[in-house]
This record gives C-alpha cells, structure tokens and sequence, in this order.
C-alpha cells in the first residue's frame, strides 16, 4: 500500500543524510530571498539558477540511499556523483517540453484574445499533464538504471500501469505538502502579524498592482531573515519527507506488473521469509 512507502520514508528520514536534499532546496530559497532584497532581482535570479543545478547531485544521492539500503554519508555522495548527470539531463528535457507545450498553447490562445486568467490556467493545466506522467524518471534513472529518454519512457509506462495508485500518491503528498505549507505560513504571518496588517486593508487592485520591493521595505531586512528560516524550514521539511516517499513508492510498485507493493520482510539465517 501507499503507506508503507510513505512509512519507509519517515523511517528513513532518521539518517541526517537523508535530510540533505530538503535542506539544500530551502537553503537555495533562503538564499534567494536574502540576494533579491540586498542585490535586487537580476542577481538573485541567476544565482537561483546556478544553486538549482546542484540539486541533481542531492537527488541521486537519496535515491541511491534508497536503493543501495544505505544511510551513511558515504553512500549519499558517491551515488550522488554517480547519479548526477542521470537526473541533470532527463530534468532538462522534461522543462524543455514544458516549456514548448507551453509556448504552442498559449500563442493560439493569446491570438484569440483570451485574458490573463485563462492564460494562466493553461499554463498550469500544461505543467501538471507532463509533470503527472513524467515525475518519476528521476527514480527511474537511478533504482533501475535507466538512460535518459529511456528514464522519461519509463516513468510515462510507471503511471500508467499504476494510473490508480499513483492517483492516491499525487493526492497523499498534496494534502502532506499543503498541511506542512499551512503551517509555514501560519508561523510567518504570527512572526510578521504587526508589518503584515496594511496588506490586509488593501483592495484587490492595490495588492495585485504591489510589487516585490515595495514588500521589501514593509517588512524590512529582520523581516526577510525572519521570513528566509522560516520558509527554509518549511521547504527542508516537506521536500525531504515527500522524495523519499516518491522514491519508496516508486520502488515498491515498478517491480510489480499488476501494480501491487511488494511485500515488506526478510529473511532469517534460515532461509525462512518473516513478513512486517
């Protein structure tokens, strides 16, 4: 089931390696938020490039983590170098088709005349098509080897040969995300509650006509500190704890043919299996 994947992954998460990926993520956000206040936009957002291309090095690490069985630091980096480049370039090609399905709707639909509210929607409803049947070809480049067109292929066959399962997935680390979010928000807006209260009194054209600098200067530089830890801890949290569910749940599923988990156990010196 679902949550035994999601139990190995909470177990897992006793391993300080396997906090790192988490940890690298909300330190590029907390990063971020500090650049583009003291350097401006321009800067922050070519860093934040620059930092996100470390990631694949922190994703190949956990899932080697996660297919070797080891948690040692030792483990997590050298499957992370090894790994690097076989989450690096499917990573680009799933963005690069995003991207040009993107651009092939929209120019029609701009053509057209549609507002700014559909436009978005079809971003959106563009994103979350490829990225529902695309977003295990990290796991399966890694667990199973696989090359970089043959990983996307795979992780296409995964979700569809799972469509059910992987549908209850999506939804558990929705509301697992949206809970941990929820309550990141709620501790930033307690620690901001005073310089976050004229946002409050603002008419829906002021809040959307407001822009990144004039936030900056109402909640001023404690402010953004204040806001980059808390949001680091969020994202450290949420993205450490769902990974590894995905790549649990991709382990305990793609071995089997007609979508069911494989069984937890082991065996004894005796040869005799044990179920838990």
């Amino acid at each position: 089931m679902v949550s035994a994947s999601l139990h190995s992954a909470m177990a897992l998460l006793r391993s300080p390696a396997a906090w790192l990926p988490g940890l690298a993520l909300g330190s590029i956000a907390a990063v971020f938020m500090i650049t583009q206040y003291y350097y401006g936009l321009f800067i922050a957002e070519r860093l934040l490039i620059i930092l996100l291309v470390m990631m694949p090095l922190f994703m190949a690490g956990v899932l080697s983590m996660v297919k070797s069985g080891n948690s040692g630091f030792h483990s997590f980096l050298s499957g992370g170098l090894a790994g690097y480049f076989r989450i690096l370039l499917p990573s680009l090609l799933v963005l690069f088709a995003i991207i040009i399905t993107i651009m092939l709707v929209l120019i029609p639909l701009m053509a057209l005349g549609f507002g700014g509210t559909a436009l978005i929607f079809s971003v959106l409803i563009c994103t979350l098509s490829i990225l529902f049947f695309t977003l295990f070809y990290d796991a399966a480049a890694v667990l199973e080897g696989r090359t970089v067109f043959d990983s996307i292929r795979r992780s296409v066959e995964f979700v569809i040969r799972n469509t059910h399962s992987c549908i209850v997935f999506y939804l558990t680390s929705l509301v697992i995300g949206g809970v941990i979010w929820f309550l990141t928000l709620l501790a930033w807006t307690a620690a901001l509650y005073e310089r976050l209260v004229p946002v409050s009194t603002m008419t829906p054209d002021e809040i959307q006509a407001f822009t990144p600098d004039q936030f900056n200067a109402l909640i001023g530089p404690d402010g953004i500190l204040i806001t980059a830890l808390i949001f680091f801890a969020g994202i450290a949290l949420v993205f450490s704890l769902l990974y590894l569910f995905k790549a649990y749940f991709f382990r305990d599923y793609a071995s089997n043919r007609e979508g069911e988990p494989r069984q937890q156990g082991e065996y004894d010196s005796k040869g005799r299996w044990y179920k838990y």
